[in-house]
Parts: C-alpha cells; sequence; structure tokens
C-alpha cells in the first residue's frame, strides 16, 4: 500500500506482536513496531499474539490494517501510527468466536457499504459490516462469545481456505473438499 510492504509477525521480546513496514522497492534495514491488542474472549490485553491474515482499509480518509489474530479479534491498526521502534495499541473492533483460526479476508463493497469477507476454520465464511469500523468504541472487557461489528455466516461454498477478489462481485477461492483435494472456485460476493 502506498509504496509499503506491511509484514505481520513475532519476536521474542516482551510486546512480541509486530509489524514492519517497508519501502518498496527494498532498500533499507527496518525497525518494526510493537502491537498491544485487548484480546476479549481471553479478557485481557495482549502483546504476544499472533496475526494470522490482515488487509488494508481506509477509514474517514485514513489508510488502517484490519487485522485478525487467533481465536477471531478483528483489530483496527491506523498505519500513521506504524513507526519504527514505537508500541501501539490496536482498537479491537470485533470479537468472532473463541477456539477459531482466521485464514483469510478480502475487503470489498456491495449495495453502496463495505464489507470485510473472513474465512476461517470453524465458521467458514464470515461477512463484517464495515460501515461502523471508523466510530465503534474498542472492546475492552471480557467477551462470553461474539461482540463487536455486526457480522453474518456464510453457509456455502464451506472449506475456503485462501481468497482473492477476482473483480468487484466476484471472488477467486481455493476450497478444501471433503476428498482432500482443492478446488478452484469462483463465487460472487455476498
Amino acid at each position: 500500500m502506498n509504496g509499503k510492504v506491511y509484514v505481520a509477525g513475532l519476536s521474542n521480546e516482551e510486546f512480541a506482536s509486530r509489524f514492519l513496514v517497508i519501502p518498496f522497492p527494498f532498500a533499507d534495514v527496518v525497525q518494526s513496531t510493537s502491537v498491544e491488542i485487548f484480546h476479549g474472549n481471553h479478557g485481557r490485553l495482549e502483546t504476544n499474539s499472533p496475526i494470522r491474515t490482515f488487509t488494508t482499509h481506509e477509514i474517514a480518509g485514513h489508510a488502517n490494517l484490519l487485522a485478525s489474530y487467533t481465536c477471531t479479534p478483528l483489530v483496527k491498526i491506523p498505519t500513521d501510527e506504524l513507526k519504527p521502534g514505537a508500541k501501539i495499541k490496536g482498537v479491537t473492533v470485533a470479537e468472532l468466536g473463541a477456539g477459531n483460526t482466521p485464514l483469510d479476508m478480502i475487503i470489498y463493497t456491495k449495495g453502496g457499504k463495505d464489507y470485510l469477507l473472513m474465512t476461517n476454520t470453524r465458521y467458514g465464511l464470515m461477512k463484517v459490516e464495515l460501515e461502523k469500523v471508523g466510530t465503534i468504541d474498542g472492546i475492552t472487557a471480557r467477551v462470553g462469545g461474539t461482540a463487536g461489528l455486526p457480522f453474518e455466516k456464510i453457509a456455502n461454498p464451506n472449506g475456503v481456505v485462501q481468497m482473492s477478489r477476482l473483480d468487484k462481485d466476484h471472488a477467486l477461492v481455493l476450497v478444501k473438499g471433503s476428498d482432500n483435494k482443492h478446488n478452484l472456485e469462483t463465487i460472487e460476493l455476498p
């Protein structure tokens, strides 16, 4: 995004969750930014949760990362806060269900509204409404189940392990079948 590559990772330091922002084309060694989040299902601030997937999204004219962690808290991180050596706190905008691992996500517009479509290991596809992502209060207390931005579970296709936007109305998805073979399919964005 904007001539920079964003990389999520972990370190062995106290603030383990990290983002690297690397200018492209690659030239200099880059320091990372430490990221802390509130994990509603765990009921605490965390610095070592691994980011599983993330994407970029403009909110009120500002670039943000929407990142999903294991157990699926969805976190908003303004890219202008990602400074070398900084320690920042992401805003948890949704808890999407415990015992779950996010696999991939895309953002699209339908009917004049923005949505995030996420695939995960437990609930299949989830369609998250992003209308209030810039104004919602962050989750700061224990959550038993789900909370924050509203979402809808999409039943089919089941077994999506990876996806990418194909065009404004369709996504290309990699679906794991019951025979453990993978099929490449095109779906209409819900």
